[in-house]
């Protein structure tokens, strides 16, 4: 069973952000820069929190930072940068695109976390899986390695090798998160509808 000492807690913020125009780590949402909103969220449940970035790019903002060891390679790289330099057997994942993700969430996924046996613990929305507001064990190295070694590929396609167990978007619902809870934003357009969907949020 993992204490809150034995979770890392990493936040995704290496994407190019082509679509938006714009750093999306670096904008704000009531007034909090995106990338240090995910930082908080994070902090109460897991014994740290680092930036997985490249390096340099947010030196300024005092946060703990890991340089992806796979640059420019997607988001399995990146997670699996992240659960190798950890030494914790559980690290969450939280992309910093996903503006209106709620620390309600993550103590569901906490909660899972403790009580699972399986590799991994991964929410699934109405969109599909949401692998980067997720929680991965170290046993997850060996083949998210391997992947990257071989053919790059997504974490969703490596579901077939570990084992996984749901959140469900019925449980998220019964938890009572939010509509739009882990909807996550790549060009203008999505900023503005996230950006009206907050102003009912808590």
């Amino acid at each position: 069973m993992a204490s809150q000492k034995g979770i890392s807690g990493f936040v995704l913020a290496g994407g190019k952000s082509s679509r938006m125009g714009q750093d999306k780590a670096l904008m704000r949402l009531g007034g909090k820069l995106l990338v240090q909103r995910a930082a908080e969220i994070l902090r109460p449940f897991v014994r740290e929190v680092t930036l997985l970035a490249p390096a340099g790019r947010y030196r300024n903002l005092g946060l703990s930072m890991v340089a992806d060891k796979w640059p420019d390679q997607g988001p399995l790289a990146a997670v699996c940068t992240g659960l190798l330099s950890s030494s914790a057997e559980w690290s969450i994942f939280l992309a910093c695109d996903l503006p209106l993700v709620s620390r309600q969430f993550i103590r569901l996924l906490v909660q899972r976390v403790r009580a699972t046996r399986s590799d991994a613990v991964v929410p699934r929305t109405e969109d599909g899986w949401q692998p980067l507001s997720a929680a991965y064990h170290s046993r997850c190295r060996t083949a998210f390695a391997r992947a990257i070694q071989e053919d790059g590929r997504s974490i969703i396609r490596l579901f077939d090798e570990v084992r996984v167990e749901v959140i469900t978007h019925d449980e998220m619902v019964s938890a009572g998160l939010r509509e739009g809870e882990l909807v996550n934003m790549n060009t203008p357009e999505d900023w503005a509808r996230i950006a009206e969907l907050s102003k009912g949020g808590r």
